[in-house]
């Protein structure tokens, strides 16, 4: 049976202590005075009083003795009492901390996931499921991770964790992260957080799913969509050119005329749709930046409502930008933003009505607001529509076209300049989308859509 706690121990001895010391001195008092006064008014003889007052001194000894016995037998039986009471329920937080830790084990061990917890310090393994001794050996008591878990590194691993899951010497976010086993050869999605350990300190948790499938069908996906996008891009490149070559013939007939432009427009569609592939593997693949330069931005608007030349038609387009406002970024790819976000305005504003671009800048950074006056997005749909291949639902049927990676390549190029999109939506009034971008020049003067700076 464990041991009380020293300090509770400690604590109900004092307390028996002070009990008995004000027990001891209110009955003493009480008796000194009283006992006195009583045989001041009984023994008027010296001789009489001195006796009957040894008499009572022998008296109050024997009475605060048997009592003296009593109280501490009292507080002895308590004492045990209490001490019995905290072994019990030390007892119970032992078994029911055991328990929930076997299922917990059980749980662990269901899992078709390696599961270890290791020591933040020295990197001695505490912890590994069944799963986990099946895959690196059972014999895992006392190594280090890296000499368990990884093959040919005999110290801490490069890619290790730890520093990034303490924040102020408590335990931080979670970081999810992937890598390549270099014992198993196969790809894990890893899951680590810092949590106390039985004996209170911090260790790490990981989680390691096996991503190996994964990764291999991304590959083939992403070789399948560049082959079969560059493939197809000569066919295409010839069906609209020489669709464009027969528009522009005298002695083709009306009729004839308006299947070759449904060719050469559908071509054109076709063609976009196989560059917004192209783009994707591009920025997925090239995360490195060295062709950015500083831009205006009132160019880049400009330059951007000049490309949307089917939302002229059904849509006013408004261009509020400060004077002078610049960004360091690359040129083609934030005009292919602002781009993408106003054929996406376009699109879901099927009555027409006014789009804004707005440009301004601010404490941290440089704002760019692109305001529509559509439909709008439902509330549950605000996080997803940044995903690929994800399309609005408007409804029983779709009354636009896209596959649903314009919004995709927008928040991919945004990341890749530092900055940040958002977007706040109310369904049947409209949908404002920001662009955050780092700040590089501050200036207060503003312009209006006829200013000529179109660089």
């Amino acid at each position: 049976m464990p041991s009380i706690n020293p300090q509770d121990r400690k604590a109900l001895q004092k307390s028996v202590a002070v009990r008995t010391v004000a027990f001891y001195t209110i009955f003493s008092g009480l008796w000194i005075f009283t006992s006195d006064t009583i045989l001041a008014w009984f023994f008027s003889d010296p001789v009489q009083l001195t006796q009957a007052q040894t008499f009572k001194g022998w008296f109050f000894v024997a009475v605060t003795s048997i009592l003296f016995y009593l109280y501490l037998n009292y507080c002895h039986h308590m004492q045990r009492s209490n001490e019995e009471r905290f072994e019990k329920e030390q007892d119970k937080m032992q078994q029911d901390f055991h328990d929930r830790f076997k299922q917990l084990n059980t749980l662990f061990d269901s899992m078709s996931a390696i599961v270890y917890v290791a020591d933040l310090e020295n990197y001695e393994l505490l912890y590994v499921n069944q799963f986990a001794a099946e895959v690196f050996g059972q014999d895992w008591q006392g190594l280090k991770c890296y000499h368990y878990l990884q093959e040919g590194i005999g110290q801490q691993c490069d890619f290790c964790t730890n520093s990034q899951l303490i924040e102020n010497g408590e335990s931080g976010d979670p970081i999810t992260w992937e890598f390549l086993n270099t014992k198993t050869k196969r790809w894990y999605e890893c899951f680590d957080k810092a949590i106390r350990w039985t004996d209170g300190r911090l260790v790490r948790l990981e989680i390691a799913l096996d991503v190996t499938e994964r990764k291999d069908l991304e590959r083939i996906k992403e070789n399948l969509l560049s082959s079969m996008s560059h493939e197809m891009r000569t066919p295409l490149t010839a069906i609209s050119g020489f669709a464009e070559l027969l528009i522009n013939e005298t002695e083709i007939p009306e009729a004839q005329r308006r299947h070759i432009e449904i060719i050469h427009r559908e071509a054109e569609k076709l063609n976009e749709l196989i560059n917004k592939f192209l783009d994707i593997r591009r920025l997925k693949i090239d995360r490195t930046r060295i062709d950015y330069e500083s831009l205006k931005i009132y160019g880049r608007l400009k330059k951007a409502q000049e490309s949307c030349r089917d939302c002229k038609e059904h849509h006013k387009i408004q261009i509020e930008c400060q004077a002078d406002l610049q960004v360091h970024g690359h040129r083609r790819e934030l005009t292919q933003v602002i781009v993408l976000l106003l054929e996406n305005a376009c699109r879901y504003s099927p009555e027409g009505g006014k789009i804004s671009l707005i440009a301004q800048t601010a404490a941290q950074n440089i704002s760019i607001r692109v305001i529509d006056q559509g439909i709008g997005i439902p509330q549950h749909e605000l996080e997803a529509i940044f995903d690929p291949f994800h399309m609005l639902d408007t409804g029983n049927h779709r009354s636009t076209s896209g596959v649903g990676l314009g919004l995709y390549v927008t928040k991919e190029i945004v990341t890749l300049h530092g900055g940040q999109i958002q977007v706040e939506s109310v369904p049947g009034q409209g949908s404002t989308f920001t662009i955050l971008l780092p700040r590089q020049v501050n200036n207060e003067n503003s312009v209006n859509q006829n200013s000529l700076d179109t660089s």
